[in-house]
Protein backbone atom coordinates (compact mmCIF):
# COMPACT_ATOMS: atom_id res chain seq x y z
CA UNK A 1 0.00 0.00 0.00
CA UNK A 2 1.09 3.76 -0.82
CA UNK A 3 2.02 5.15 2.34
CA UNK A 4 0.52 8.63 0.44
CA UNK A 5 -3.00 6.49 2.02
CA UNK A 6 -2.02 6.32 4.98
CA UNK A 7 -3.67 8.71 7.91
CA UNK A 8 -1.48 9.35 11.62
CA UNK A 9 -3.54 9.85 14.69
CA UNK A 10 -2.35 11.19 17.73
CA UNK A 11 -2.62 8.40 20.62
CA UNK A 12 -5.35 9.49 23.49
CA UNK A 13 -4.95 8.36 27.39
CA UNK A 14 -7.90 6.96 28.45
CA UNK A 15 -8.72 5.33 32.17
CA UNK A 16 -8.38 1.94 32.54
CA UNK A 17 -12.24 1.45 33.29
CA UNK A 18 -12.75 2.82 29.96
CA UNK A 19 -15.71 0.96 27.90
CA UNK A 20 -14.10 -1.53 25.27
CA UNK A 21 -17.03 -3.23 24.30
CA UNK A 22 -20.58 -4.43 25.43
CA UNK A 23 -21.63 -8.44 25.29
CA UNK A 24 -25.11 -9.10 25.07
CA UNK A 25 -26.07 -12.84 26.32
CA UNK A 26 -28.01 -14.47 23.45
CA UNK A 27 -31.38 -14.36 25.32
CA UNK A 28 -31.34 -17.76 25.74
CA UNK A 29 -32.66 -17.62 29.80
CA UNK A 30 -35.43 -14.87 29.06
CA UNK A 31 -34.16 -10.73 27.79
CA UNK A 32 -30.66 -10.40 26.04
CA UNK A 33 -28.72 -8.67 28.78
CA UNK A 34 -25.36 -6.71 28.04
CA UNK A 35 -22.31 -6.38 30.28
CA UNK A 36 -19.85 -3.84 29.74
CA UNK A 37 -15.92 -4.71 29.63
CA UNK A 38 -13.88 -2.40 30.45
CA UNK A 39 -10.44 -1.82 28.58
CA UNK A 40 -7.82 -2.37 31.94
CA UNK A 41 -9.49 -4.98 33.58
CA UNK A 42 -9.70 -6.87 29.99
CA UNK A 43 -6.17 -6.42 29.63
CA UNK A 44 -5.09 -7.46 32.39
CA UNK A 45 -7.11 -10.74 32.57
CA UNK A 46 -5.75 -11.76 29.28
CA UNK A 47 -2.29 -10.87 30.06
CA UNK A 48 -2.41 -13.34 32.73
CA UNK A 49 -4.46 -15.78 31.02
CA UNK A 50 -2.29 -15.68 28.02
CA UNK A 51 1.29 -15.56 30.00
CA UNK A 52 -0.20 -18.51 32.96
CA UNK A 53 -2.72 -20.78 31.14
CA UNK A 54 -1.42 -20.56 27.36
CA UNK A 55 2.45 -19.74 28.07
CA UNK A 56 2.57 -17.51 24.52
CA UNK A 57 5.04 -14.93 24.56
CA UNK A 58 6.82 -12.93 21.69
CA UNK A 59 8.03 -15.61 20.21
CA UNK A 60 4.98 -17.65 20.64
CA UNK A 61 2.28 -18.61 17.99
CA UNK A 62 -1.26 -19.06 19.46
CA UNK A 63 -4.27 -21.03 17.40
CA UNK A 64 -7.02 -20.18 17.99
CA UNK A 65 -10.44 -21.45 16.57
CA UNK A 66 -13.53 -19.88 17.77
CA UNK A 67 -15.59 -17.14 15.75
CA UNK A 68 -14.15 -14.27 15.50
CA UNK A 69 -17.42 -12.47 16.67
CA UNK A 70 -17.65 -14.21 19.56
CA UNK A 71 -15.89 -13.21 23.24
CA UNK A 72 -13.97 -16.10 23.31
CA UNK A 73 -12.99 -15.71 19.68
CA UNK A 74 -11.64 -11.78 20.12
CA UNK A 75 -10.40 -12.42 22.96
CA UNK A 76 -7.57 -15.08 21.90
CA UNK A 77 -7.62 -14.07 18.05
CA UNK A 78 -7.49 -10.36 18.72
CA UNK A 79 -6.79 -9.00 22.14
CA UNK A 80 -4.73 -11.31 23.81
CA UNK A 81 -1.81 -12.15 21.29
CA UNK A 82 -1.34 -8.62 21.28
CA UNK A 83 -0.99 -8.00 24.46
CA UNK A 84 1.93 -10.73 24.44
CA UNK A 85 3.11 -9.69 21.39
CA UNK A 86 2.52 -13.44 19.78
CA UNK A 87 1.59 -14.06 15.93
CA UNK A 88 -1.87 -16.25 16.23
CA UNK A 89 -2.95 -18.29 13.07
CA UNK A 90 -7.23 -18.73 13.35
CA UNK A 91 -9.81 -20.97 12.06
CA UNK A 92 -13.18 -19.47 12.16
CA UNK A 93 -15.93 -21.90 11.39
CA UNK A 94 -16.79 -25.66 11.82
CA UNK A 95 -13.93 -27.80 12.55
CA UNK A 96 -16.01 -30.50 11.06
CA UNK A 97 -16.81 -28.80 7.57
CA UNK A 98 -15.68 -29.72 4.91
CA UNK A 99 -14.22 -32.65 6.62
CA UNK A 100 -13.09 -33.37 10.33
CA UNK A 101 -9.48 -32.96 9.59
CA UNK A 102 -9.55 -29.88 8.53
CA UNK A 103 -7.83 -28.29 11.94
CA UNK A 104 -5.27 -31.04 11.81
CA UNK A 105 -4.08 -29.62 8.18
CA UNK A 106 -4.58 -25.91 9.32
CA UNK A 107 -2.55 -27.14 12.38
CA UNK A 108 0.15 -28.60 9.57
Amino acid sequence: MDSQNWVEAQCESLPSTHELYILYTSGTTGTPKGIVRDAGGTAVGLNYCMKNVFDVGPDSTHFAASDIGWVVGHSFIVYGPLIRGSHVVFFEGKPIIPDAGVIWRVCQ
